[in-house]
């Protein structure tokens, strides 16, 4: 009876060990056959081969926003540098010294006993308006070692984003008010507001008067408040015409009504566009 267990066990041991080298886990045979190859690592992301990017544009901002992707070596490091070769296609709408500059050029080199390098450019964030797109596609195109078949290509899709940032809306602006021209005005931070500025000419008349931006509803206001002009008090206050601004540009449109301090009579209603110079 002893035996027959016995035999039983080494059977059970060689059918066991049979189907461990059968079924093995994913990923042995690249470990196990020590294979290296390259690959742009935003292509291995949820988003695939084609990534759309929002860079800010700010009134006055940077000319070029830096930007990378990064090549991976996949499989064991190396005891020296991997060359990776790569070209920008000519499929790409981006225009090269207008939307954008590469950095790095031609080749990137992944250091010995690393894993990645970057490839560096540069976007040009302020040639770029609201709603173009343009597309930088990169391919890597040979290496040191095999090039990902699946991997090996990347478009990242430009594009921009105009946040509202009160310094965008201060400084030397044009003011038109219709039926009267066009005259300068200074904008400058309201210390007790941090959405507002302060007008140093309104009506140019040398009045100062404060404006609020809401940022979430995207329009303009002017709170009610006096001021004199010519021996006379007035007040002022927001129009019934919408409102609105320009985060890319720093323009920003407000209607407004002018009316005597003494009896509330109305005597100009208009609307102010204020445009950088």
């Amino acid at each position: 009876m002893k035996n027959i267990n016995l035999s039983k066990i080494i059977l059970f041991c060689g059918i066991s060990a049979f189907l461990v080298s059968c079924f093995k886990d994913p990923g042995t045979d690249l470990l196990l056959s020590n294979v290296s190859q390259v690959e742009i690592n935003e292509a291995t992301t949820s988003g695939g081969a084609n990534v759309s990017k929002s860079y800010n544009k700010i009134p006055g901002g940077p000319v070029n926003v830096k930007d990378s992707i990064r090549v991976n070596l996949v499989g064991a490091q190396r005891s020296t540098a991997v060359n990776v070769s790569f070209v920008i296609d000519p499929t790409s709408t981006a225009v090269p010294a207008t939307h954008y500059d590469m950095i790095t050029t031609s080749t990137v080199v992944i250091p010995a006993k690393s894993s990645f390098a970057f490839i560096y450019f540069n976007v040009h964030p302020q040639v770029i308006n609201p709603g173009e797109v343009f597309k930088l596609k990169i391919n890597l195109t040979s290496a040191d070692v095999p090039v990902s078949v699946n991997y090996g290509t990347f478009t990242r899709s430009i594009r921009i984003t105009c946040p509202f940032l009160r310094s965008s809306f201060v400084g030397a602006y044009n003011a038109l008010e219709p039926g009267y021209g066009t005259y300068s005005v200074t904008m400058s931070a309201d210390p007790s507001n941090a959405n507002g500025v302060i007008n140093s000419n309104f009506w140019d008349a040398g009045a100062v008067i404060n404006y609020v931006f809401d940022p979430v509803a995207a329009k303009v206001t002017i709170p009610l408040q006096p001021f004199s002009y010519g021996g006379t008090n007035y007040t002022v206050q927001s129009g019934a015409a919408a409102s609105s601004y320009d985060a890319c540009i720093g323009k920003f449109i407000v209607p407004y009504v002018v009316k005597l301090a003494s009896s509330g009579t109305t005597v100009d209603t208009n609307t102010h566009t204020f445009t950088k110079p």
